[in-house]
């Protein structure tokens, strides 16, 4: 695409809308950023990290007094391997992989946000920022006096088993007691020992406010994860407590980016603020057909794929809404009635203002001086503009529709192939395509076989979240109906039904043999016995037994 867009217009982001920066990420490389957020308050030191210096650590590791018995080649190459396997996240060095690098350290101990990696957090998108902002805010909302202290004591507490942080402005982890790290925690540690750490001191954080388009849906995302931590501390190892949360955080921000996305939609196709935006606990109206079968071509297996293309054309939509809202963002400072009217209003409440002026005069008249300086940059007379391109152009602004929509028919023209390709990145990274954890299934490849498959070891956080009865403990049992209601009202999975826009005859019956292998799935994680047809007689039982915690 060689047409050029002013600098003004020239993004397919719009962060007000969608909170992240929706780029392929990886949750399991933002967890050290966000607890080293959490325990020093939104502060960040310079990263003294050497991550092409991998076997100069190693040195530092096998020189270390507390290794014992590593002397030779062999014990040498032992560590080697170990590390490399459990520990730290090997990559190679630029286009022309003429080396290696340290990408990431494995979060199986809070000790692993000292290595400082990734170098760059620009890859997390902006999840660690969101994140703990959200978490120090629920903290914030439960009458604490002093929030950073008491949210860096629960991530210690929780994560931090074994260790104790030390005292600012490092914040260094410090082993306590090495009884209660697994062997490879403890390898970590001594490993990361040997990593330098800057400390923080004059570093003053920016006291952000968390302005969100659905204030209800996140309010309840940053109670579900404060509480996980609190409530598995101790039932959970530290390794399996950190996988644990990183697919519920994971789970968490895609249905919230799903959830973004249509009300982005119902406001501006409806003029009014749906539930999710002014609600304090809705009721989530996503359609999320899990399949449980297992099967690759029966109805239930179509059913979730289905789902899957549904929601992939709905981002595809989703790039013309946030721009709608961008090129309106753009426009208010010409309306200053309205500029000064947006300093009063909360995120949500600024979204329905920007719907309410789409057809303003003013943001006509820029959308027109936006389309005038594409036309003055990009003229006929232009080589790279190709013949096909300036007839668009001169199409466009012939066409018998608003300036907005002229000027939005241009983006999307120039931006919507890589606007589609990066956020399918988003949703695939996030929905854990590539992860034990996530809701997707199916060749990374091959789009048409994307489905809505939980793992067993997404299902068992499901399992764990819904059974929380508080930030004191859980509930020992579910009734099944239960389970299903909350998994519907919280997350948007359906199982036992088909969404509406597929619902019929053989999609019931589809529903209900997935709702026969969702309960076998119980049976072999061993929460579930089939002990009567009665639905309101069928109970499950918590993933780590029935005592009532």
């Amino acid at each position: 695409m060689s047409i050029k867009l002013p600098t003004t217009v020239k993004t397919y982001l719009y962060r007000p809308l969608s909170m992240f920066a929706t780029l392929d990420t990886d949750v399991d490389r933002v967890l050290p950023h966000l607890f080293e957020a959490c325990v020093k308050g939104g502060r960040q030191g310079r990263i003294l990290t050497r991550e092409r210096d991998f076997l100069g650590y190693l040195d530092s590791l096998c020189a270390s007094p507390h290794m014992v018995g590593f002397d030779s080649p062999d014990d040498r190459a032992l560590l080697d391997g170990w590390l490399r396997s459990c520990i730290v996240d090997m990559g190679t060095v630029g286009r022309t992989h003429g080396g290696e690098q340290m990408l990431a350290v494995a979060p199986i101990t809070l000790a692993a946000y000292r290595a400082g990696l990734p170098r760059s957090r620009s890859r997390h998108r902006l999840i660690d920022e969101v994140i703990y902002q959200l978490l120090l805010s629920t903290v914030k909302r439960k009458d604490s006096k002093n929030p950073d202290r008491d949210l860096r004591n629960v991530i210690e507490e929780s994560i931090g088993h074994g260790l104790r942080i030390g005292p600012d402005p490092k914040w260094a982890p410090e082993l306590q007691d090495p009884a209660k790290l697994d062997i490879s925690a403890l390898l970590e540690f001594r490993f990361l020992e040997g990593f330098e750490m800057d400390d923080v001191r004059g570093f003053k954080p920016e006291l952000q406010v968390l302005n969100s388009p659905l204030p209800g849906v996140t309010e309840n995302l940053g109670e579900m994860l404060l509480a996980h931590l609190l409530v598995y501390s101790g039932q959970l190892p530290t390794a399996a407590l950190t996988s644990s949360f990183a697919g519920l955080l994971a789970l968490g921000i895609f249905t919230l980016s799903l959830r973004i996305n249509a009300a982005g939609r119902e406001l501006l196709r409806t003029g009014t603020a749906p539930a999710d935006m002014i609600e304090p606990d809705p009721r989530s109206q996503l359609a999320l057909y899990c399949d449980f079968t297992g099967g690759m071509d029966d109805e239930s297996d179509r059913l979730s794929r289905l789902c899957v293309e549904r929601d992939l054309n709905q981002l595809r939509l989703a790039f013309r809404d946030r721009m709608t809202f961008m090129i309106v963002d753009k426009a208010l400072k010409r309306i200053p009635y309205e500029w000064d009217r947006r300093n009063d209003l909360s995120q949500a409440q600024r979204l329905v203002q920007l719907a309410e002026l789409c057809a303003h005069p003013k943001v006509e008249l820029f959308a027109m001086s936006q389309l005038d300086e594409i036309a003055e940059i990009n003229p006929r007379t232009n080589e790279e503009v190709t013949e096909d391109e300036a007839d668009f152009l001169d199409g466009v602004q012939r066409a018998d529709k608003s300036e907005l929509e002229k000027l939005l028919d241009v983006l999307e023209f120039v931006n919507q192939e890589k606007a589609t390709s990066k956020i399918v990145s988003w949703f695939n990274s996030v929905g854990g395509l590539r992860k034990q954890y996530g809701i997707l299934a199916g060749n990374i490849k091959n789009r048409r076989s994307w489905r809505y498959a939980p793992s067993d070891e997404l299902l068992n956080i499901l399992l764990l979240t819904v059974f929380v009865r508080n930030e004191k403990g859980y509930r020992p049992t579910m009734p099944m109906q239960e389970i299903l209601d909350e998994l519907r009202d919280r997350f948007g999975i359906l199982i036992d039904q088909p969404p509406e826009f597929l619902d019929g005859a053989e999609a019931r019956a589809a529903a209900a043999a997935n709702l026969a292998a969702f309960k076998h799935r119980l049976q072999l994680l061993g929460c579930f016995d089939s002990l009567s047809d009665d639905f309101s007689e069928q109970i499950v039982r918590h993933p780590l037994g029935d005592r009532d915690v």
